[in-house]
């Protein structure tokens, strides 16, 4: 199964994130998919295939930022990923608050690296994934996309409460894919 360590977006930024998306679709008509509705999440690592016997490991792994206290983070512009000449999605990077985000990163898989030696455990930097480009996306559409971005009059929002940490799981199917939470961790409330 195909896991990743998430924290959830407040329901406001969730919101504000997905009538930017909306309208992004709506101004390049069959370039971009969506993710699935109030799913906006900071990804913090993306496991990959995971074997059924090692989810609790995975699960497990979480226990290593219980010890952390709940902090407010901001985050940037949206921007297009490309890679190897092909667009692949918008996102959005942490940035006020990345420091501590990437401590928390690190906590994460350095508990996973000790508990499963045979999972790739590197990192990349904590983003936002708005959508995802289709895989017949061109350059006249990529370009088309970047002005749609550029112009977009929508405020960046607010900034965010980094509370919990959740293992999600991402079941692919036609229509997207489908998030399941199957454990998390509530930061410690800040003095």
């Amino acid at each position: 199964m195909r896991l990743f360590y998430a924290a959830y977006l407040s329901q406001e930024n969730m919101d504000a994130y997905q009538a930017l998306v909306d309208g992004l679709i709506g101004e390049v008509p069959g370039v971009l998919r969506s993710i699935p509705p109030s799913t906006h999440h900071l990804t913090l690592a993306f496991l990959g295939e995971i074997a059924e016997s090692d989810v609790k490991i995975c699960s497990s792994a979480l226990d290593a930022v219980k010890g952390f206290e709940a902090f407010d983070y901001a985050l940037g512009s949206p921007s297009l990923l490309v890679s190897r000449g092909r667009p692949r999605l918008i996102r959005v990077s942490v940035s006020e608050g990345a420091e501590k985000v990437r401590k928390v990163q690190t906590a994460l898989l350095s508990k996973l690296a000790g508990d499963l030696s045979s999972i790739e455990t590197r990192s990349k930097p904590p983003h936002i994934t708005l959508a995802r480009f289709k895989k017949n996306a061109h350059r006249p559409q990529t370009r088309r996309v970047q002005a749609a971005v550029d112009r977009y009059n929508t405020p960046v929002p607010d900034k965010d409460q980094f509370s919990c940490v959740q293992l999600v799981k991402s079941e692919l199917t036609p229509s997207g894919p489908i998030y399941e939470t199957l454990g998390e961790v509530h930061l410690a409330e800040g003095l």
